[in-house]
């Protein structure tokens, strides 16, 4: 059982290599690799609650594993819950003409179109980066024993990011939005860092 939950760790922590298959299934695949990582750490979390003795070398593994899994899978789950704030649950392939809108004699785009991590229009540059490291921080400063670390990463990002915050509001529409958008990624980051933290500690 401890086996088991330790290999749905390291599979929730790889289910971002997911990505790039399911492109030729779905135009945007962020909300499916979301899900199939929550999947896996909810039944790692729910083998691990029910796991008896620990040894010391799968309580290593475990933190390890779950410092990897807050870090590669958060950035699907952040972009996921964006997705779901702007109600954009199906969008379209970036840069392919709908087909009502297509002139006649029109062929869509055939060639796979990177997905980027960070919207064009934000504002809050270095976002993704920011947030591997920001997960990486919080679960390692919950396995750690030390809950005082989230207050220190919450406040060494709000201080980097106060002075594009305090401008944002000359930024036309997407600059208007800069503030949700940096309460939402965060809450996000920090709620999937907290819960792969949490799965790894209970086999602690």
């Amino acid at each position: 059982m401890i086996v088991s939950a330790l290999v749905l760790l390291l599979l929730a922590a790889a289910a971002p290599m997911a990505d790039r298959p399911l492109r030729r299934i779905v135009a945007d695949p962020v909300l499916p690799v979301a899900v199939l990582a929550a999947a896996l750490l909810a039944a790692a979390a729910a083998l691990a609650a029910a796991a008896d003795d620990v040894s010391g070398w799968q309580r290593a593994v475990a933190a390890v594993l779950g410092v990897l899994v807050a870090v590669t899978a958060g950035s699907h789950v952040v972009r996921a819950v964006f997705r779901l704030t702007r109600r954009e649950v199906r969008p379209g392939r970036p840069g392919a003409v709908p087909a009502a809108a297509a002139p006649p004699g029109a062929t869509a785009p055939t060639g796979e179109l990177p997905l980027d991590l960070e919207s064009p229009v934000s504002v809050l540059r270095g976002g993704a980066w920011i947030g591997y490291l920001e997960r990486g921080a919080v679960a390692a400063t919950l396995l750690a024993s030390f809950p005082e670390g989230l207050a220190l990463v919450l406040a060494v990002k709000g201080v980097g990011r106060y002075p594009e915050l305090r401008d944002a509001g000359s930024g036309g529409r997407a600059g208007a939005d800069a503030p949700e958008e940096f309460i939402i990624g965060t809450l996000a980051s920090l709620l999937w860092a907290a819960a792969a933290a949490g799965t790894a500690a209970l086999l602690r």
